[in-house]
């Protein structure tokens, strides 16, 4: 077994470290249906599928599981600087395992992007307004910046949501 701990198996599969194997096999089913790469899109979903399965595997079998609760103790009884090997982002993914997006997710993120989207225009056509009919002075064109800039990323958030 490698002697360096990536990630925590129990925090990958969220269960306790007292789980007995039908807990394990329990959380292992509900989280692989929402990791699996078939089913998520993400960037990092085969890697989370592998460090579900590489937990399950570890934890299901019992000589794997005691040498793997004997390196967990290892490592929590080493001082904190030695504790750990350099901080991996990639190890960091595979214990924050993603959950599928609801359908209020959906619509708070369409929400987030039309309310940019209407800002952005209305600012923009606002101070145009202002400066085109009532003499307002053109410097005030600057402050149309903010909405021109938010205007093209609302529209590339709507976009990249609905092929998802």
């Amino acid at each position: 077994m490698d002697r360096t701990l990536r990630y925590d198996h129990y925090k990958v599969l969220g269960v306790a470290r007292d789980a007995d194997s039908r807990t394990i096999k329990r959380a292992y089913r509900e989280r692989v249906m929402h990791c699996h790469p078939d089913r998520n899109r993400s960037e990092n979903a085969s890697e989370l599928f592998r460090a579900l399965h590489d937990a399950y595997s570890t934890l299901m079998d019992e000589e794997q599981r005691a040498s793997y609760d004997e390196l967990l103790r290892h490592y929590r009884s080493a001082p904190p600087a030695a504790a750990a090997p350099p901080y991996n982002t990639r190890a960091r993914h595979a214990e924050e395992v993603e959950r599928p997006a609801t359908p209020m997710d959906r619509a708070a993120f369409k929400g987030l992007h039309l309310t940019g989207l209407l800002f952005g225009c209305f600012m923009v056509l606002g101070i145009g307004f202002g400066c085109l009919f009532l003499q307002w002075p053109l410097y005030v064109l600057f402050f149309t910046l903010p909405g021109l800039a938010v205007i093209p990323d609302s529209i590339a958030g709507l976009r990249a949501r609905s092929k998802a």
